[in-house]
This record gives C-alpha cells, sequence and structure tokens, in this order.
C-alpha cells in the first residue's frame, strides 16, 4: 500500500479505532493513547496491506489486542508491596549489584590477560567474530586463533576458580 492509500485509509479508520478503544479502555486519555498506538504499528506493515477490508480486519485486531495489553497492565500495576514482596525486592537489588561486581570482576580478568590473549577473546566473545575472521584481521592462522582462545579461558577458568575458593 502506497502512503497515499495509507493516509486516506487512515482517515476512515481512525474514528472506528478510537471507539473501540474508548470502549475497550473507558479512559479517553489511554484510548487516545491506544489509537495512536494501533496507527503506529499499522504503518510500520502498511507495505504489506493489500487492500482497505483487510486493514480494518487487522486494525481491529492490533486495537484490541494492545487494549488488552493496557488493561492487564492495570490490574498488574495495583498490586502493594507486601512483606513478602518487599523481601523479593531487596534480593533483586541484592542479586543485580552482585550481577554487577561479577561483570566488573570478569572485564578487569579480561582486561589482565595477556595482550593477544586478551585481544582474540574479544573479538571472539564481545564481537562474535569466527575463527577464520579473526585470523585474517590479525594476520594469523586459525589454528593460533584457536589455541589462544584456548589459553584465554583456561587462565579465566583458573582465575575463576581462585576466585571462589576464597
Amino acid at each position: 500500500m502506497k502512503d497515499s492509500e495509507f493516509c486516506r485509509l487512515v482517515k476512515q479508520l481512525r474514528p472506528v479505532i478510537a471507539a473501540v478503544s474508548l470502549r475497550l479502555l473507558d479512559d479517553r486519555d489511554e484510548a487516545e493513547d491506544n489509537t495512536q498506538d494501533t496507527l503506529l504499528r499499522m504503518w510500520t506493515v502498511r507495505d504489506r496491506i493489500d487492500d482497505d477490508s483487510s486493514a480494518r480486519a487487522l486494525a481491529l485486531v492490533v486495537c484490541r489486542n494492545l487494549g488488552i495489553s493496557k488493561l492487564r497492565c492495570r490490574k498488574t500495576g495495583l498490586v502493594e508491596l507486601t512483606g513478602d514482596l518487599q523481601h523479593l525486592t531487596e534480593r533483586c537489588a541484592q542479586w543485580c549489584m552482585e550481577e554487577k561486581e561479577n561483570a566488573e570482576w570478569l572485564a578487569e580478568s579480561i582486561d589482565g590477560l595477556p595482550a593477544s590473549q586478551m585481544t582474540v577473546l574479544k573479538m571472539s566473545q564481545q564481537e562474535g567474530l569466527e575463527n577464520s575472521e579473526i585470523a585474517e584481521i590479525l594476520g594469523i592462522e586459525e589454528v593460533t586463533v584457536r589455541s589462544t582462545l584456548s589459553k584465554a579461558r583456561k587462565a579465566l577458568l583458573a582465575k575463576l576458580r581462585d576466585r571462589e575458593g576464597k
């Protein structure tokens, strides 16, 4: 569907979508948000829309699904922090802090590797390059890349075991 056809279609569908949204959500502001979200979703798939009737059906389904999602968010948003939930929140904060510390430890450990091991490991793990690509970029043999990766991983494993043994 061309952009001009889509704009013509939106003029026809907007009142229908707005009415369905208002009926579903019973709140003018949320209904307007839902209408705009629906039209935005329709815009992203406009090139796959064949005709007006399929566009209308799709718009109503999208509108309904988005509205139901908003209603579900309303229900889950009203939960009070009870003692159990408060404890869970504290555990989550502790877990997040531990994850941050673990990430920092890993970054420091990787940076502490010999330069060749650190470079090859980062290219493999962070950049997602294949061994053949790393070999080509660094101008070394693929066997050397595998060997260097193995040494780097063994060194990190040894550091992890030392850390866990503390």
